[in-house]
């Protein structure tokens, strides 16, 4: 039997359900903000000023980059700004900005987890993994840590064994929950991976 070839479309749509996989599971534990609001290629947070309707989104990008480059310490600003781009598709300037946040402030575990969402988002899953590993190392009962850890080793690089070890660590550090069943479904999917590859 020839196996179908996915085309981009499908691919898409499946990044797209695991992504609102994941991000209904960091709402679920306010690792994001309930403000947050998915656009194109990333979320967006839009700053106070723009929630009222006064800026328009190019207006609110330079607001914002003026307000950065007039405090480069302003961390957030910074996350603003991030959120701003990534929400626009302008995934490298948000990878670097969110980097930049990280730098000033690297034990807010919420700020680093958003910079491996990003890359994620992006196909950076080096970066990605980078700052899962530092987060899980500073703080190992990080379960949201462990949950993306997984769909980045197992969706980003195809490791879908070591994704499932991240995920079964998640459900042992969560125990129940609606997270913790939909982690397990997902998990025997990948099992399904593992077994076809093998």
């Amino acid at each position: 039997m020839v196996k179908k070839k996915s085309t981009f479309h499908d691919r898409r749509r499946k990044k797209q359900r695991i992504v609102f996989i994941i991000l209904a599971a960091f709402l679920s534990v306010g690792l994001i903000g309930s403000s947050m609001v998915w656009m194109g290629g990333g979320y967006f947070s839009p700053p106070e000023e723009n929630k009222a309707g006064m800026l328009a989104p190019q207006e609110t990008v330079s607001s914002l980059e003026a307000k950065v480059k007039e405090n480069p310490g302003d961390v957030q600003a910074l996350v603003e700004l991030a959120r701003v781009y990534a929400g626009s598709g302008r995934s490298k300037e948000a990878l670097e900005t969110y980097e930049k946040a990280v730098a000033l402030k690297p034990d807010d575990s919420s700020l680093r987890l958003e910079l491996a969402w990003t890359s994620f988002l992006s196909d950076d899953y080096d970066n990605a993994i980078t700052n899962l590993e530092k987060e899980i190392k500073r703080r190992p009962e990080n379960k949201e840590a462990y949950y993306l850890y997984g769909y980045v080793l197992a969706e980003g690089k195809k490791d879908y064994q070591h994704g499932i070890q991240q995920l079964e660590k998640f459900i042992e550090l969560a125990k129940e929950g609606d997270e913790v069943v939909k982690a397990r479904q997902t998990i025997e999917e990948w099992k399904q991976h593992l077994q076809t590859k093998g």
